[in-house]
């Protein structure tokens, strides 16, 4: 008993077991032993110079909602000009920092400032350090992070804008 490949036009066509590669069809076929090779051919590989190889296999590319899933918690790039100048510097949104922002906001909404009556606030970044902000420029961050998970968050569960793609994953603010 052996296992067999069909071997046409240099791909596996087709795999038996028989006692003998004379106990197969013969139309015009190729057969090959295969028995002992690990991993073992399988229809669709290739074969060429007595060896075999598996074909490449590729992901689909994903999806327009799946990249949206994966921007949302990748955080956004706020440049700052004006009263305060910030380079390019990347903020968290995955969703515990949403919540620390949208607590932060309540205060300022229905205040006018932070906690205790503070005119200036630090806001943490990715790279773990710390931006003191005034109202006006904590706000505009908070505000750029808030609408960029919103939209990535609008494509990635059924995308009812159709959107047609990614919100900009960097802004510039003047503050």
């Amino acid at each position: 008993m052996g296992t067999f490949a069909e071997v046409s036009g240099g791909t596996v066509t087709n795999v038996a077991i028989a006692t003998a590669a004379t106990n197969l069809p013969a139309a015009g076929a190729t057969w090959v032993q295969i028995d002992g090779l690990s991993p073992q051919p399988a229809i669709g590989w290739s074969y060429a110079g007595g060896a075999f190889t598996a074909p490449v296999v590729t992901a689909p590319a994903p999806t327009l909602a799946q990249q949206a899933a994966a921007a949302s918690v990748a955080g956004l790039t706020v440049a700052l000009t004006g009263s305060i100048t910030l380079a390019a510097t990347l903020f968290p949104t995955d969703a515990a920092t949403q919540i620390k922002l949208a607590a932060v906001m309540t205060t300022v909404s229905r205040t006018g400032a932070f906690a205790g009556g503070a005119t200036t606030f630090p806001m943490l970044d990715s790279t773990g350090n710390w931006h003191t902000f005034t109202v006006a420029q904590w706000t505009a961050v908070a505000e750029a992070i808030d609408n960029f998970v919103t939209a990535c968050d609008l494509i990635a569960t059924g995308n009812p804008l159709n959107a047609t793609a990614l919100p900009a994953s960097s802004v510039t603010l003047a503050v």
